[in-house]
């Protein structure tokens, strides 16, 4: 299908680009007072992140680096899982030995009865 020019449409096409033409003065002054603002807002965002940043750095400084808290935390937590295989361990080797062994074992620990370890 074939457009169709409308003079109208033209008409006002035109008259709206003139009318931005010749008042691009307040245009451009609209657009330095956006650039203006985002440089300050830009400015407090700086201001932010260096505050941020001088606070991650003292935290690093005083507790170490994340990978260091990290590797930490993984460490404890693998000894805990080793004290509980150990412990596990030692309570399969406990009901393996007979009752009147366990009897005395329990006996001699303070805190323990023998109905816990049966």
């Amino acid at each position: 299908m074939a457009s169709v020019l409308n003079p109208a449409d033209l008409l006002k096409s035109f008259q709206a680009r003139a009318e931005f033409m010749l008042n691009a003065d307040r245009h451009m002054q609209a657009v330095v007072e956006m650039l203006g603002d985002t440089h300050d807002i830009l400015k407090k965002l700086a201001g932010v992140v260096e505050r941020l940043d001088s606070t991650i750095k003292e935290v690093e400084k005083r507790v170490g680096g994340v990978g260091q808290v990290i590797g930490r935390m993984d460490r404890l937590e693998e000894a805990a899982l080793n004290i509980e295989r150990a412990t596990m361990k030692v309570e399969g080797a406990l009901t393996a030995l007979p009752r009147a062994v366990r009897t005395r074992i329990t006996k001699a620990i303070p805190g323990s009865t023998s109905s816990n370890n049966e």
